[in-house]
């Protein structure tokens, strides 16, 4: 007596190539939503290319196609932003290419500007920060000095440590950072700025 149909197995378990397949993508399509969030909000690699960064980043640029990948943290970016430390960030001119920059100044600093700026020296407004490459010639960087201040909602994470090659893995210092001459510091920022109640 044949079983009725309830009670057959069905067809994709009757075939195991079938079943793990369907398994596996099963499985992969549960941890695809985490993945894409965890790359979104919480930390990712990014490869850093070309010369803006150099010597600090990328010093191999000029005699080698090998690029330096950085750990960048991406949870509240924008969060205790400091003068010295490096960015991720939407690019002001390609906004579909992320960059990588130091930051020089915060929201009412005064910089000298560098050119192709169109004025010799700019206030960073509220809510802005003005980035900069480290390569000492000019033409070698795009940043606030072509773009003006960024807006801190560009800004997409923090550079951590470099992950590779392995001759520089390691934690990024950025507290090192001496400073820029070309800046005058604001008394407060806006962020260290809280009336009295």
């Amino acid at each position: 007596m044949p079983l009725p149909s309830y009670a057959r197995p069905s067809l994709l378990f009757r075939r195991p190539l079938l079943r793990n397949t369907f398994l596996t993508l099963g499985a992969l399509a549960t941890w695809a939503p985490m993945v894409v969030f965890f790359n979104d909000n919480v930390a990712q690699l990014m490869w850093v290319s070309g010369p803006s960064m150099y010597p600090f980043l990328n010093t191999d640029y000029n005699s080698t196609t090998r690029k330096d990948v950085v750990f960048v943290n991406m949870w509240a970016p924008w969060k205790g932003l400091k003068r010295g430390m490096i960015v991720a960030l939407w690019s002001p001119y390609h906004p579909e290419n992320m960059i990588v920059k130091r930051i020089v100044a915060l929201e009412g600093d005064e910089v000298v500007t560098r050119r192709p700026y169109p004025i010799e020296s700019a206030v960073v407004p509220v809510g802005h920060v003005w980035v900069e490459g480290e390569h000492p010639e000019d033409r070698k960087t795009l940043d606030s000095n072509t773009y003006g201040p960024v807006a801190k909602s560009l800004i997409v994470g923090q550079v951590k440590a470099v992950v590779w090659p392995w001759s520089k893995i390691g934690v990024i210092r950025w507290e090192d950072y001496r400073g820029n001459p070309r800046v005058l510091k604001a008394k407060h920022t806006f962020d260290e700025y809280q009336p009295h109640a």
